[in-house]
Order: C-alpha cells, then structure tokens, then sequence
C-alpha cells in the first residue's frame, strides 16, 4: 500500500514546507514538533502551539520549528516566536501517518534551521501493542483523513534514513504521546538517537508542558541534562503543577546502553528457560505494574518480582545482571500519582494469557535478536500444560475445555505443547475412565484445528 522511498530521492525533491531559501546561521539546539492533531486532539495540538510561544519562542540560540495538521484542515510550518507562530510554510494536506512525511520534515527542518543539536518531538495518540477485535494496531502518528500510522519497523527506517541525509543521530528523540515508552520501541530507534524520552503509560490530554520544557533548552544545556529536564518538569506538572494532578510517567533512556540491555535480557531469559519457575513468573505478572494496555508490564517491577521469589543461584546472578543493565539504559524516571508508583522506567510486553499473545510480534527488531518471545512461551507452556495435564489426571477435563474455546493462531506453539504432552498422559500412561479418555480425544482433535 505504502511506496518506500530513498532519503537520497527526498533530498531531490523541492521543499514542499516550503521553508527560507538559504539556510539560517547555526545555533546551539533546533528543537522540532512534528504535531499530528488531525484526530480528536485538535483542541490540545492548538493550545501546545500556544505553550511553545509562552516560553519565548525561539532565540539567538535556540530555533523552535512545528509542523501543525489541524484536523479536517492543512498543514502549516510554524517558526515560534515570543511574539506568536510565524507560518513560514504551507504544504497542504500532509499525511502525518506516513514515515516518509515525517523524515522530510526533520530533514528540511534541519537544512533550513542547522544547529548542533537536534531534539525532534512526535506528538499524536500512540499505542505500543493494541488488540482491537483481534486486530493488532501498533505504532504512532494517526492521521484521521489518510487511516495510516507509522510502524514501529517504520521508525527505525526513518531514523536511519534522518541520519543519513542531515550526517548525525538525532541528539533527543521525544514521543509527546502515549504508551511508547517500551524496550520494544526503542530497540526500533536505538541506533538513529541518543536519548530517547516517552511514557510507559497513558498521557493525559495536555500531554508535555512545552512552556516549562522550553524554558530549560538554553545555550551549553547537553542532550542528557535537557532529556532530564524533559523528564523532571513533566513529571512535576502533573503533581501540582501547570497540568493540575494526574497519576503519569516519563523516563529517558541513553540509546547507547540498548545493546548491552538485550544481552542481559538474553541471559535472564536463559536462566529462566533452564528453570521451572512458571508459578514465581505467574505471581509476579500477576503483581507487576501494568499500564492502560494490560499487556504492557513494568519491565524493572516485573524483573525484581522475580529476583525476589527465585533463589536459585544462577537465576539471581542473571536477574542482578539485567536490573544493572536497566539501571545504565534509565538516566531518569518521573512520576505522579499513586496509580504509577511501582513503574520504574520502561515497559515491556507480556500478556497475561497465551491467546492473547500477537503473532505479529515475532516481526519486530526486537523479537528476532531477543530471546523473550521464546522465554514468554517456554512460560505459557509451563503454567498451561502443566496445569490442564494435572487436572484432567484428576478427571476434570473443565480447565481443557476453557483453553480450547480460547485457542487461537497466537498460541499455536503452547497449543502444540499441550496435545504432546495430554496424549502421553491419556493414552500412553492411561489410568482414566473411558468417557474422559473420549472427551479428551474430541478436545484435542478440535484444538489441532485451532
């Protein structure tokens, strides 16, 4: 549906923003909002606008560039300043759903505004995973008028292809929007940034309050100092603040720690595999913070919950090694409210149920030089197998009739894992009445079908 095109193809195309000719002198930061309102935000996309000018607006230091779509309405290019938004560019109707979009506006951006630091903002409803009847949505930017938004395989391309044309990483990458905050999202976006700042959970509507963010972003501020900040005054808005009070997160990330992450998540998910620890791993997902979507899980809580129930030596060895990694990959957490108080920074995805488990995660960066979609199976099958074989040796078959109305594509594998397993109880081992050993067999049939 989509056509992808090469940074080197955009870089021959005319300006369609429509920005100065010449290219102004460089200054310290560029800090840029690519501001999708074409939705039911509108209202909140204006007043954010207002914010960045109340701040003072850009300076001899400082640009200040948004690229605002309205909903039902065009796009401008604004350049802020103390005394309002200067339209400086009026390309349109913009489809804010699509990457390619959103790599020519920080390309242009950073051509007309040079600076030595960039900090680039997505501002729009964000999802992380979402199952909406069965569809699984995931990403940022939808546009209402065009029904696209960008993937999370997406953001990696634009990144790449960011970095290539303007010759740097982005020095903050920013999502005013919510639920993006996830190891899954920013091992898409490790390598085209070197902080990352978002939240684990839902933003209330007045999502970043740009007054109080601008008014930190001054001439020798370095990209940590300023993705704290970010992360310090968002948090204080909402527990008192300009936003009032609301339960929130916001954290920053230092890109560079990814890699080093995933190899301790590798091996934390080795010592678990090597372990039979499914009830430790039930009760903690059961007590782990968890966010709008039930399927995002507090990665650092969930971590500890285990540490603290598994004593096995090489699984607290592997368990401390992953905590410190988090530690490192953490520069800041904020919070308000009570709703949050257990959320330490970064998210993860881990539904509670095998059926509920998207298939299409295994297309994710993440998943493919992970080993945690295996652990999270190898899980299910040791909470799920080992449960419905005990129960149905007891002749209640109750446990298996429930899992085989909920089968579904998703969790084919735990599904595989139970058949094996139940046949060689039933009918290798035996020892049960006829009618279960029926009933069984009916059940197993109809599950090979799921």
């Amino acid at each position: 549906m989509k056509r992808f095109m090469s940074v080197f193809v955009i870089a021959l195309l005319a300006c369609a923003f429509c920005a100065p000719a010449s290219a102004a002198p460089q200054k310290e930061w560029t800090f840029m909002v690519f501001l999708n309102a074409d939705n039911n935000l509108d209202s909140f996309g204006v007043g954010d606008l207002a914010e960045m000018v109340k701040a003072g607006g850009s300076n001899d230091d400082i640009n200040i560039i948004c690229l605002l779509d309205r909903e039902n309405g065009p796009a401008t290019l604004n350049y802020v300043t103390k005394d309002g938004a200067k339209v400086v560019g009026e390309p349109g109707e913009v489809d804010m759903g699509d990457y390619r979009e959103y790599v020519k506006f920080v390309v242009e951006t950073a051509r007309a505004y040079p600076a030595k630091h960039y900090c680039s903002v997505m501002w729009n409803h964000g999802s992380g995973w979402k199952d909406v009847k069965g569809e699984i949505i995931k990403g940022i930017s939808y546009d209402d008028q065009s029904g696209h938004h960008i993937t999370t395989n997406e953001l990696t391309i634009a990144l790449k292809e960011i970095e290539t044309a303007i010759g740097q990483k982005l020095d903050v990458f920013c999502f005013d929007a919510c639920l993006m905050q996830m190891i899954e999202v920013a091992y898409a976006i490790k390598d085209g940034a070197d902080y990352l700042v978002a939240s684990e959970e839902t933003e209330p509507g007045e999502g970043y309050p740009y007054t109080e963010i601008l008014t930190g972003l001054k001439k020798g501020v370095t990209p940590e100092a300023f993705a704290k900040h970010m992360v310090n005054v968002y948090a204080a808005s909402y527990d008192g603040g300009s936003a009032g009070n609301s339960s929130s997160t916001q954290s920053a990330l230092k890109c560079s720690e990814i890699d080093n992450l995933r190899d301790a998540i590798n091996g934390f998910c080795k010592a678990a595999i090597a372990g039979n620890y499914g009830a430790e791993f039930k009760a903690a997902l059961n007590s782990a913070q968890k966010f709008y979507y039930r399927t995002n899980i507090d990665f650092g809580h969930f971590v500890a919950l285990t540490k603290n129930s598994i004593k096995d030596e090489a699984f607290q060895t592997a368990a401390n090694k992953l905590q410190a990694a988090l530690d490192k990959t953490i520069v800041i957490n904020g919070l308000s409210g009570y709703n949050t108080k257990n959320a330490t920074g970064l998210a993860i995805y881990l539904p509670a149920s095998s059926y509920s488990f998207s298939a299409e995660y295994k297309d994710l960066a993440f998943a493919k030089d992970t080993m945690w979609q295996t652990m999270v199976m190898d899980y299910y099958k040791k909470v799920t197998t080992k449960t419905l074989v005990a129960e149905v040796a007891r002749g209640d078959v109750s446990g298996l009739m429930n899992y085989v109305a909920t089968a579904n594509e998703k969790n084919r594998e735990v599904s595989a894992d139970v058949i094996a397993k139940m046949n060689f109880r039933v009918f290798a081992e035996g020892g049960l009445d006829a009618a279960t050993q029926t009933n069984v067999k009916n059940m197993l049939s109809d599950l090979k079908n799921k």
